[in-house]
């Protein structure tokens, strides 16, 4: 299906967000972007670019009905998400309510949803006072996640463990709050879980779950064991009960939120207790390119019919019955702060790469992974089978291998 000429407004130019604009396009939209890095590589490709913030509603909305645009996406970009909900509820484009999104964005809130309708989650409590989180953490069995309440990307969180000191836990909460428009923190209660964390996509419309795809979530274990660096397909649980009680939970929040349309990210856990635990939910697409490896797996092209989704056309999207083969995606990046020199690939792993983006080059300053800014560039694989895909993630670091060099320090 062409689009013909319809007008459709990214939220954002990074480099993750180029094949859906590539694919927009193909389709016959005419692509603006906006926010305010202009040497985002998006916009190299889009049909026009607007220096305006993509968390700034008004701004975005002002250009947008000067623009006369058809659609707005946020594709996988979760602080864009909330500014698409505004514009396209402002507009009269498909979407869903703020209202809705913002609900689903505020953890808090997002908890209290949960508990109302009787969905398993973790127990969380919010607050701005350090001393509280001291007394409370005490309460939880395995320890909790500490995070700040509008935080993205993993940025200023930690996991405290049991028996950790005040200091070392007051150094958390305080780097925590840092990253925090608000100057609040939520501490969570850490549920042990079976085996992955899994993370997948699944496709709203008219309603109801058409679609969805959840993988193996592999995490920086070598650095802060917290921020995602692998999703691998297909998820080690394939037991149907499972993921019928997953997609009844998340079918339950749709429909008490009164949610139609669009494609959105989860986060799920086994825990020890047998339970289907959603622990997120992200009003935009997987990033990372995650729908890529989905469209891949699956033989349904995500992308496109979230375009066309979008733009208010009707979709053809089926849950699929087997999978067309192993894929993940892999974050590069460092293990310490330096300058970087080089990325080297293990021969065996290079013959499973068949896409890579390296968006540093030798002499430029890198950070040590603690957060999905830090992120060097990403590779795209496809394993010859499901034990492969785990041994070599598994062992990320004996396969793919980050050179840096020490900074060099002034001396007075």
């Amino acid at each position: 299906m062409q689009l013909s000429g319809k007008r459709l407004l990214f939220l954002g130019g990074a480099d993750i967000q180029v094949p859906a604009i590539k694919k927009a396009q193909e389709l016959g939209a005419w692509v603006i972007t906006c926010d305010y890095l202009p040497d985002n590589p998006g916009h190299k490709v889009s049909n026009e670019y607007h220096n305006v913030s993509t968390t700034d509603k008004e701004k975005v909305l002002s250009l947008a009905e000067t623009l006369k645009i058809d659609g707005i996406s946020a594709y996988a970009s979760d602080p864009a998400a909330l500014t698409a909900a505004y514009v396209s509820e402002k507009m009269g484009l498909p979407g869903n309510s703020y209202a809705a999104v913002a609900e689903l964005a505020d953890k808090v809130t997002f908890r209290k949803l949960q508990a109302r309708l009787g969905i398993p989650s973790p127990r969380l409590i919010e607050t701005a006072d350090p001393e509280m989180v001291l007394q409370e953490v005490k309460n939880f069995r395995h320890g909790a996640i500490i995070k700040p309440v509008d935080t993205s990307g993993s940025k200023g969180i930690y996991r405290i463990l049991p028996g950790e000191t005040e200091t070392e836990v007051l150094l958390k909460i305080n780097d925590a709050l840092s990253f925090s428009r608000v100057k609040k923190v939520v501490l969570e209660e850490f549920l042990k879980r079976k085996d992955f964390l899994m993370s997948g996509d699944f496709m709203i419309d008219k309603g109801k779950i058409v679609f969805y795809c959840f993988g193996d979530v592999h995490f920086n274990d070598a650095i802060t064991g917290l921020v995602p660096r692998s999703i691998s397909l297909p998820a080690s649980n394939q037991n149907p009960e499972f993921f019928a009680r997953v997609i009844a939970d998340l079918q339950k929040m749709l429909d008490a939120l009164h949610i139609r349309t669009g494609v959105f990210n989860c986060d799920v856990i086994e825990d020890e207790e047998g339970r289907a635990v959603v622990i997120d939910i992200g009003a935009r697409n997987g990033g990372n390119l995650f729908n890529d490896i989905i469209s891949l797996h699956t033989g349904e092209d995500l992308i496109g019919q979230t375009i066309l989704q979008t733009l208010g056309y009707p979709v053809s999207i089926r849950q699929p019955q087997s999978h067309k083969g192993y894929f993940a995606h892999n974050v590069i990046h460092s293990m310490a702060d330096g300058i970087f020199k080089a990325v080297i690939f293990h021969p065996e792993i290079e013959k499973c790469i068949f896409y890579r983006m390296i968006n540093v080059k030798e002499g430029d300053p890198v950070k040590r992974f603690i957060h999905s800014g830090n992120r060097l560039g990403l590779v795209l694989l496809k394993f010859e089978s499901f034990g492969q895909m785990h041994r070599m993630l598994g062992n990320i670091y004996e396969y793919v291998r980050v050179e840096v060099a020490a900074q060099a320090r002034l001396i007075d």
